[in-house]
């Protein structure tokens, strides 16, 4: 005997997750997880391949410079502010202050990726010169192409942001946007004392 298909209703459910209940807040979550793997990865990788080196850098390269890297790192890490500041502007309903917020990231992020190629532009080895220059171009070229996916996907929350898409109950684009941001801009931390700072320190 046939019995009759059991129906659940879906009224009950929510028709716009707008915080960590959303499928995407925890797709975004499970990205960094990965990518955070990788970074770490590629960064045991650096001090392996160190360790095995009789001197590092390899092959008479000379210690990496510090004011470019260290006027991007200061670059990146203030822009993490105006992200933060626009995320908690669109949840009360400001639709201005996110519109400027992501502007002036953006602007930052992109003086960032400018100062970047400008430094590795003047470097004196390839990332085929040697283990060192191929781990060095690794880590930055792995960075760098974040931060360049982070722009353009910055500018289309920006561009939905100017038509009016986001509001006080309808923003999540924005907080999972932020936390990604949030999550380059710490990568980079790590990446800086490694490649800048310790062969000066170990």
């Amino acid at each position: 005997m046939a019995t009759e298909p059991r129906v659940v209703s879906a009224e009950s459910l929510p028709l716009n997750l707008n915080d960590n209940r959303a499928p995407l807040w925890w797709g975004m979550w499970g990205l960094i997880a990965i990518e955070a793997t990788l970074f770490a990865a590629l960064l045991v990788s650096y001090y392996y391949l160190r360790h095995s080196a009789p001197e590092w850098p390899l092959g008479g390269i000379e210690e990496p410079e510090l004011l470019l890297p260290t006027v991007n790192t200061a670059i990146i890490l203030v822009s993490s502010v105006p992200v933060a500041w626009a995320d908690r502007g669109i949840r009360r309903g400001l639709r201005t202050r996110l519109a400027a917020g992501w502007s002036v990231a953006v602007i930052l992020g992109l003086a960032f990726l400018a100062i970047k190629y400008v430094e590795m532009s003047s470097l004196a080895y390839r990332w085929d010169t040697n283990a060192y220059g191929s781990i060095v171009w690794t880590i930055i070229g792995f960075h760098t192409a974040h931060v360049m996916a982070l722009m353009l996907k910055t500018v289309v929350v920006l561009t939905l942001a100017l038509r009016g898409y986001f509001t006080e109950s309808r923003n999540v684009g924005v907080q999972i946007n932020g936390l990604y941001w949030h999550f380059v801009v710490a990568v980079w931390i790590p990446i800086y004392l490694t490649i800048y700072i310790s062969p000066r320190l170990l």
